[in-house]
């Protein structure tokens, strides 16, 4: 089978596709899937230059290329009661194991869910981190509720186009900040209201908020909490000196840490059930050409997602 490797930190040429032995089915708890489809985040492209050698591996990369899995069943221990040979199904891989860009895998059941017939299997390939990250964000840490007025720092991305459409799916007012070309977009994803950083400053906006979501991480809590309302909360995405910081002196800071979480990818593929979530698929590029794909994600300059056909 065709699998992403890096043996050493660097630019996108460290990546190579090699050819690997087919992962053997555990005993206990485990599916071996074929992976139809992933999708990149941005911490793939961090992790490969080495930005979190800490947790990744001092000296050479531990953690493996990919985190985002969709693809269908073809074995599964005989304890697995839950899922059939044959299901579709789709899931998040652990933050420090990675190796979703491979043609099949071996997973833990408890971090994947069945994907119903009639979604569309690239569509759903670009839920797991980036929409897990932003149902985390809004739902947990910001316990949303209908008519909150929230403030998303980075609409166009990712998670940020996510971060709108859940939170219009819930009830609130959206406001979104993106650069003036995907304004548009932002509009198209839900947003009520639409903001160029590149034509205004929302921090001197006078409007109260809720919930303020930095997905660009790109201001802080101390930047903008004259914008929060009594209740309000500032959450951002990236860890930092200044967010550490910031979540020890202040309560109304927050920093979400994604990880795999089953109740939010099946509240995710609900809502793309009730045609209220929908990926935005930027570019999709094949297995072959992740190198390409890095370096386009590296750009930081997506609309939605970017999605990696792994399946012929």
């Amino acid at each position: 089978m065709k699998q992403v490797v890096y043996n050493q930190y660097g630019n996108s040429d460290v990546l190579k596709v090699e050819h690997k032995d087919r992962p053997a089915l555990k005993k206990k708890n485990s599916m071996l899937i074929k992976v139809s489809y992933s999708s990149l985040n941005a911490i793939d492209w961090k992790n490969r230059k080495g930005h979190f050698k800490l947790f990744t591996g001092l000296f050479k990369p531990k953690t493996k290329q990919g985190f985002d899995v969709v693809g269908i069943i073809e074995d599964k221990s005989k304890d697995v009661s839950e899922f059939s040979i044959g299901d579709q199904v789709i899931g998040q891989l652990g933050n420090f194991d990675g190796g979703a860009l491979s043609e099949y895998l071996v997973v833990n059941t408890k971090e994947f869910v069945k994907i119903p017939k009639g979604i569309q299997l690239n569509q759903a390939a670009g839920i797991p981190m980036a929409g897990t990250t932003a149902w985390m964000a809004l739902m947990e840490l910001g316990n949303l509720k209908k008519g909150d007025k929230v403030l998303i720092n980075g609409g166009s991305s990712g998670v940020g186009h996510f971060a709108i459409q859940i939170a219009k799916a819930y009830g609130a007012h959206v406001t979104s900040v993106s650069s003036s070309k995907n304004l548009t977009f932002c509009s198209q994803m839900g947003a009520d209201n639409i903001i160029s950083y590149q034509e205004e400053n929302f921090l001197e906006k006078k409007a109260q908020f809720d919930i303020i979501f930095d997905v660009v991480f790109n201001s802080s809590y101390k930047k903008t909490k004259h914008l929060l309302g009594t209740n309000g909360i500032y959450i951002g995405t990236t860890p930092s000196k200044t967010m550490v910081f910031e979540l020890l002196r202040y309560q109304k800071a927050k920093f979400v840490a994604v990880q795999p979480n089953k109740n939010a990818l099946q509240s995710l593929i609900h809502l793309m059930e009730k045609n209220k979530l929908k990926v935005n698929i930027d570019k999709e590029y094949l297995l072959d050409d992740i190198i390409p794909a890095h370096q386009y994600l590296e750009k930081s300059r997506t609309k939605g997602k970017v999605i990696i056909k792994i399946a012929k």
